[in-house]
């Protein structure tokens, strides 16, 4: 099911690319107050579209325990019109939402220029749009060995084994268009049954809400991982200016070791991530450590890099937190807001980190 709906979804999201009407604005100002309108324009979507489909399945609710026609109706008949109403109710919403997204993801790509060529590559697992879907579904990045880089390499054998089950019963147990329809059915029936329909219109509010948080969520991800194609080699170019080929022994072994620390402690590779694992040289890393202040730029490249490569999961906490110790508070909170404003306002960096 996973793979037929990413199919589709590559397969939308190549039709918007071909067919969208925006253009690249080459303006940072300008681009970036389109990227802003576009992007809040599919919020308000969503959110009407929570709207539209709770009034629907509401409207059903009333109907079956209020109207006459219905009266004859067991309980067990209005419970199953229910749950049949609201998983589909919210199917159908969820697939408006993510077809949204992903054509609101092609248009950004046009403003922000990025070649039409690019976008509709998908042989590679690691293609924009596969880094694009697996957003829209919520993934946070890639599992599989990359780069010599096995991001699951640290969970163990028993790990793996419970993986692999948990991979089986994936549309069940993992995928988040599925364990979404499962909370708003609980939440609607569960309602329904205590205090018959009109806890549905007291609950519809929090739905919509979801509806704008999630979607929120999912475009600030997907627009992060669209800049990432433009900003990612502009980061490398403003923390290593004597380039990627120049850097000393023990500056390398820095970065690369601490980037494999970060994709094993997070168990995922971030598009971002893997943009940076393909400009690297390749050779590998010596194993001599670096100087104390190689350390610090090295610290510093990987705290960036980690904020443009999705929320920090509460396995990341230790890991950055000796980051962030390393560089001090006031450096931190420097680069975090760097990189925001790098990624949500295309504000170029600018301060010289050396």
């Amino acid at each position: 099911m996973i793979t037929r709906l990413q199919e589709w979804a590559i397969t939308r999201f190549v039709g918007s690319v071909a067919s969208n009407p925006e253009v690249h604005i080459e303006n940072r100002q300008e681009a970036d107050a389109r990227l802003d309108l576009i992007g809040n324009l599919v919020i308000v979507r969503a959110g009407l579209a929570g709207l539209i489909s709770g009034m629907a399945v509401i409207g059903l609710a009333f109907f079956l325990y209020e109207h006459p026609a219905a009266s004859e109706l067991s309980p067990t008949a209005v419970f199953i019109a229910l749950t049949l109403a609201s998983s589909l109710a919210t199917a159908f919403e969820l697939v408006f939402i993510y077809r949204d997204a992903l054509q609101t993801a092609a248009r950004m790509a046009s403003i922000l220029g990025i070649p039409n060529e690019d976008l509709e590559s998908v042989e590679l697992e690691h293609s924009i749009p596969h880094w694009l879907i697996h957003a829209a579904l919520g993934a946070p990045g890639f599992k599989a060995t990359m780069f010599g880089i096995d991001p699951l390499a640290r969970i163990g054998k028993l790990g793996n084994v419970i993986r692999k089950l948990l991979s089986k019963v994936r549309v069940v147990a993992s995928a988040t268009m599925f364990k979404i329809i499962l909370r708003r059915m609980w939440g609607r029936l569960v309602g329904r049954v205590a205090v018959r329909a009109y806890s549905m219109v007291v609950a519809l509010p929090f739905f919509i809400l979801l509806n704008m948080y999630g979607t929120r969520s999912m475009i600030r991800d997907m627009r992060s991982r669209l800049v990432g194609h433009d900003l990612t080699p502009k980061l490398v170019e403003h923390a290593f200016p004597e380039g990627l080929e120049g850097l000393s022994g023990g500056l390398y072994h820095e970065v690369y070791d601490g980037l494999n620390e970060q994709i094993h402690t997070a168990r995922f590779m971030h598009p971002n991530q893997i943009r940076f694992l393909l400009m690297l040289p390749s050779e590998a890393p010596s194993k001599t450590s670096g100087t104390v202040d190689e350390k610090r730029r090295a610290h510093r490249f990987l705290l960036a890099l980690f904020c443009m490569s999705g929320d920090a999961t509460p396995r990341c906490r230790k890991l950055i937190r000796r980051l962030e110790d390393d560089l001090g508070s006031d450096e931190v909170a420097l680069v975090r807001q760097e990189i925001d404003d790098a990624i949500h306002d295309l504000t170029p960096l600018a301060r010289a980190w050396h």
